[in-house]
């Protein structure tokens, strides 16, 4: 029997902004959650919402709302999204990047995921609006939501100690199907296509400052200088926020036949980018979870990553961690080339990537969000 609310399909909507611009984490989150969602709930109707046009997913039951003028932020979440929201009657809006309006939702009832608390550990990672939506927004909504979901074990034990209130549940991103064991034809083709042969080590992130790219450049850099024999680094990541001290890095005369950047590289070629690397370096100072380092491993890469708890919790504890300074860059590029990194590959039934399980905790959430005084909507939820 099909769900329905007086008459009609059970509405559930989404913040969907993050499908705006180039994909990140945060976007391929979201995507790999919804689409075991949708065909586990083909009755139900799922909106997105967006303040601009973007890459959003598609699906049978999927509808699209894109507001004009483009707004930003909490200023469009509680003005033109809570007006959308309330004209679609939505029964349930989950807010994907830790953001809901605080106002004005009147039956619809909240899930907010929470990525990262970046504002606190990193701030000067960050720009300022970004920084201050999330210092002061953030924590307002975390509180309101009816449910709260962290992406990490370690980022809900960040949650809990600073924003007074512990995730309801904990679901990790998971990685799409593309990631595993990589064709040997396939990842041939790749390299040669991208100028590329092994052995190389890599990195995959945003030229961003919290990625840490330009110091583990730097201090690559530093170490060949000092005779470490080490394969060449690729580097594959658009460009982003504050990048220009790294750009300028990787201009530097002497560097280009050891350092490729290759911008953005689609799904198909990072696969097997991950898999035919010596080693996936991720050198980030904080993450709320560390995909890569699940996307590494699926392709059986091993890792070597910052020592923030989340991406030793994402590596599953098989990995290699090192402290993110120059110091502790260049000790472990230093042992890399000397042999003394323990290197390891994950086995894959210790990998858990499971995004029809975790869409169905989340469906979970979303049916227990409703009070008891809507029990039988739940029901139908459920």
């Amino acid at each position: 029997m099909p769900a329905a609310v007086r008459g009609r399909p059970v509405r559930i909507g989404l913040d969907a902004c993050c499908f705006v611009g180039s994909r990140t984490g945060i976007a391929n989150y979201v995507a790999t959650l919804l689409a075991p969602l949708c065909a586990q709930q083909p009755d139900v109707e799922f909106i997105l919402y967006s303040n601009d046009d973007g890459d959003f997913p598609v699906a049978p039951n999927v509808a699209l709302r894109v507001s004009r003028p483009k707004r930003r932020g909490p200023v469009w979440h509680n003005t033109q999204l809570v007006r959308m929201l309330r004209a679609d009657a939505i029964d349930v809006f989950w807010g994907t990047n830790g953001l809901i309006p605080l106002r004005g939702l009147g039956r619809t009832r909240s899930v907010v995921t929470i990525h990262d608390l970046a504002h606190r550990f990193v701030p000067h990672t960050q720009q300022l609006g970004v920084r201050w939506k999330q210092r002061v927004f953030q924590p307002l909504c975390a509180r309101a939501a009816d449910r709260l979901v962290a992406v990490s074990r370690a980022t809900a034990v960040d949650v809990a100690a600073h924003y007074g209130r512990a995730p309801d549940a904990v679901i990790e991103p998971s990685a799409g199907p593309a990631f595993g064991p990589v064709d040997a034809g396939a990842a041939d083709a790749t390299l040669r296509r991208l100028g590329l042969s092994e052995p190389y080590l890599l990195t995959v992130g945003t030229l961003e400052p919290r990625k840490n790219i330009l110091a583990l450049v730097e201090a690559y850099a530093s170490c060949t200088a000092e005779g470490a024999r080490l394969p060449p680094l690729v580097i594959a990541g658009g460009p982003g926020w504050h990048d220009t001290a790294l750009q300028a890095a990787l201009a530097k005369p002497g560097l280009a036949d050891r350092i490729r950047w290759l911008g953005f590289v689609p799904t198909a070629s990072l696969v097997h980018l991950y898999g035919r690397c010596t080693a996936f370096l991720m050198p980030s100072l904080y993450e709320g979870f560390g995909i890569p380092l699940l996307e590494a491993q699926l392709c059986r890469a091993p890792v070597v990553h910052g020592d923030a708890p989340a991406m030793a919790e994402a590596a599953g504890g098989i990995g290699v961690a090192m402290s993110p300074s120059s110091g502790g860059l260049r000790q472990a590029l230093h042992d890399l080339a000397r042999s003394q990194l323990p290197l390891v590959c994950r086995m894959p039934a210790t990998i858990r990537n499971d995004a029809a399980e975790s869409a169905r905790t989340l469906w979970q959430l979303m049916a227990s969000a409703w009070p008891a005084t809507s029990r039988p909507l739940a029901e139908q939820l459920v």
